[in-house]
């Protein structure tokens, strides 16, 4: 119990931490473009679409899957190097393909996922989808980077690492309003941003999220591996992933349509209303708690469920 106490403080730590920026970073996005108006709800629809995409492709297989899988590969003679290495190689395939479709299909992504938009808020909402759904890649990567640490008890980095992904962003949105000026009151009409302008906002977004998944390989020799590419995906279990990973794809799928729904509802908002970018700031607040508290006791337990799973301890998983 000391143990998991340990780890969850750490989890929570590095939450807090990261939320504080987070909120940070909210409000600093809020003065350079608004709460309310075009640009802040197209910006944050295009913002929200790797999250979504990356849930889809990724987020159903790791959740119910990933840690139990490495815990189970760390009782081989290798201590699991190798199914790491087959696991980790085919994600990065995995991801590169979910992201270059996602690239590809992102005018009809945006149309699904707010068709109250405007024709000029649509074509802007677009061009920003196009920066950020690289997030896709590096969001795959961190999850699935974190879900291998944690399964190996090295809990701190995960935890820590989205606070790169928000002291880059506010820098990003700091060097907007250096250069093109603050617009608090979100009256910048849709029409006269630039692609300069786009892309600082949503280069340095991405960049964030990239920089989150890349540090936490600085960690891995700390965990006891070394990646090297290995194709041959033979024994990574990949029928047995999907058989597991079958009921949490279905609950997200509903999740995910769930989400849908009300972002087409909240993009029918008249121009100057409370839109997209509100219901999304708001779902933040709202999960703080079970950020904080429920994902740092989670997140240890799993680990410690999951070895007491692969020892057959049926009663030490009770």
């Amino acid at each position: 119990m000391a143990e998991i106490g340990r780890a969850s403080v750490v989890l929570a730590s590095g939450t807090v931490v990261s939320r504080v920026l987070g909120f940070v970073n909210m409000f600093v996005l809020a003065s350079a473009i608004g709460s309310f108006g075009a640009a802040a709800d197209t910006f944050a629809a295009a913002n929200q679409l790797p999250n979504t995409v990356h849930m889809i492709v990724v987020g159903s297989v790791v959740s119910a899957v990933f840690v139990p899988q490495v815990v189970r590969a760390s009782l081989a003679e290798d201590g699991g190097q190798a199914y790491v290495n087959k696991l980790v190689t085919l994600t990065l395939v995995v991801l590169l393909a979910a992201t270059g479709i996602a690239l590809a299909l992102a005018p009809i992504l945006v149309r699904v996922t707010v068709s109250g938009f405007s024709g000029p808020k649509i074509v802007l909402t677009t061009i920003f989808a196009y920066w950020c759904l690289p997030q896709v890649f590096f969001y795959g990567l961190y999850t699935v980077l974190g879900e291998i640490l944690n399964a190996r008890k090295v809990f701190g980095p995960t935890t820590w690492a989205p606070v790169f992904n928000n002291v880059v962003a506010i820098i990003g949105v700091g060097i907007f309003i250096a250069a093109f000026g603050a617009d608090p009151g979100g009256s910048r009409a849709v029409t006269h941003w630039t692609g300069g302008m786009v892309m600082t906002i949503g280069a340095s977004a991405s960049l964030g999220v990239a920089c989150q998944a890349l540090m936490l390989l600085a960690f891995w020799r700390r965990a006891g591996l070394r990646y090297r590419p290995d194709f041959h995906w033979r024994g990574v279990g990949l029928r047995d992933t999907g058989r597991m990973a079958g009921w949490t794809f279905g609950m997200l799928a509903v999740t995910t349509l769930a989400g849908l729904a009300k972002s087409n509802v909240a993009s029918r908002a008249a121009t100057g209303d409370p839109s997209v970018n509100v219901l999304a700031k708001s779902w933040l607040i709202f999960m703080l708690p079970h950020s904080v508290v429920t994902v740092s006791v989670a997140t240890a337990y799993f680990t410690r469920m999951s070895e007491a799973s692969a020892a057959g301890r049926l009663r030490a998983v009770k």
